[in-house]
């Protein structure tokens, strides 16, 4: 029997075309959709439904899991009507379809008549858009870690509706987490308010109270929004993927004087076969492409068939590291629409609280535009004349040789 909470309450009052839910930790964001979405899908004929999240293994783990004990509660489960554990298929016609966004361009021409992201604020915000233009109705879910693209360009939609939720919104959630989530409040904060601790601060910010956060550890903060500076000449940084990860390009302007870089997302995209990379790069506007080292026979390819001057960035032993350190420097400078960026820096961490080693997740924009900066910033050139001999060449699309710069 499923107990309503009035998490589940809240959400069901929501009336219009899309629905916002912000929320902490245990605040039942997840498990109340799903019971409205089976509601629905149940008990009105050949409903379309689309659940959606950044990763399908992951929703096996969570969300399937979640809506599988629903259906069970509601004594309509079938085993045979779920099929691949993806798609389950309800007797009147209606279906609930599970989707990853982990491959390249899912969520194209997806009609539906709901839409639900799960965790959105993991998504990109032109995948989003993608699915919800095409969908009568859209949900929308996330923990606050740090603002992204739902605030500023979905919650202020006048067909918008938005509410923020906490564990006290769900009357069943086990003792146990709510001492938990409770402790977040103790190990941040004294007794007369004050910070304790800025981490469990945030914590208890984030996933006790559900407001907006910061991302704890994040490795760069030095950047903001703003206007690329097309006087300055750029190189393109590439990053490969294919399945699970993408293929990332970034445009890249290097200001020396004011210790600035300006950074342009180009392309993220997943599951690109080698000719449609190849297309991609042979489209770009002239200028120099700096790519994973780790690719040789790919960059060899590229070289031949996109006649693009490409070579492959020095790599050695602590170079994540050095190059990290080397971004630190400068101010970061992203142009406006670089979504799938803003959302790699935002979410980009250290390992541990020691900052000796980031998470290898959320860099491949970031890797991308290390490996312009690591080649082309001036580090890499005995002094400033031979520095802006190089870029005057460079602006002008003539071949550079110099020593100490490896072609």
């Amino acid at each position: 029997m499923i107990a309503q909470t009035t998490a589940l309450r809240k959400i069901a009052s929501l009336k219009k075309k899309i629905k916002v839910i912000q929320g902490g930790q245990g605040a039942s964001k997840t498990f109340s959709i799903l019971i409205l979405l089976v509601n629905h899908a149940s008990s009105i004929e050949n409903r379309e439904i689309l659940i959606l999240s950044a990763e399908l293994t992951k929703m096996r783990l969570t969300v399937i899991k979640d809506f599988v004990k629903i259906m069970k509660s509601f004594g309509i489960y079938e085993d045979t009507s779920f099929i691949a554990g993806t798609l389950y298929r309800f007797p009147n016609g209606s279906f609930i379809k599970f989707i990853g966004l982990d491959k390249q361009d899912v969520g194209k021409g997806l009609r539906s008549h709901v839409a639900y992201f799960n965790e959105v604020n993991r998504i990109d915000s032109e995948t989003y858009r993608q699915v919800a233009t095409r969908a009568d109705a859209v949900y929308c879910d996330y923990n606050p870690d740090a603002n992204f693209f739902i605030h500023d360009e979905v919650v202020p939609r006048d067909d918008c509706d938005f509410i923020k939720l906490t564990f006290q919104d769900n009357e069943e959630l086990k003792p146990s987490e709510r001492d938990e989530i409770l402790r977040y409040k103790d190990l941040g904060f004294h007794e007369d308010g004050e910070i304790k601790n800025k981490y469990w601060a945030n914590m208890w910010s984030v996933y006790g109270l559900g407001e907006v956060g910061s991302i704890e550890g994040a490795v760069f903060e030095n950047w903001e929004v703003g206007k690329f500076d097309k006087s300055i000449p750029f190189y393109y940084g590439l990053d490969f993927g294919f399945v699970n990860d993408p293929d990332a390009c970034v445009k890249v302007a290097i200001d020396e004087k004011l210790k600035r870089i300006y950074v342009d997302e180009i392309f993220h995209v997943n599951g690109q076969k080698t000719d449609q990379l190849t297309a991609r790069i042979k489209a770009l506007p002239s200028g120099q492409v700096v790519a994973d080292s780790a690719e040789q026979r790919l960059i060899d390819y590229l070289r031949t068939n996109s006649n693009r001057n490409i070579r492959a960035v020095k790599k050695g032993s602590g170079s994540v590291m050095q190059g990290i350190k080397l971004l630190q420097n400068y101010e970061l400078i992203i142009a406006e629409g670089s979504d799938n960026l803003i959302n790699e820096l935002r979410n980009y961490k250290w390992n541990d609280k020691t900052k000796v080693a980031p998470l290898d997740a959320w860099n491949h924009l970031i890797d991308a535009l290390r490996y312009v900066v690591w080649t082309y910033s001036a580090r890499q050139f005995e002094n400033q004349d031979i520095y802006e001999d190089v870029h005057t060449k460079i602006a002008r699309g003539e071949s550079v040789g110099s020593e100490g710069i490896e072609w």
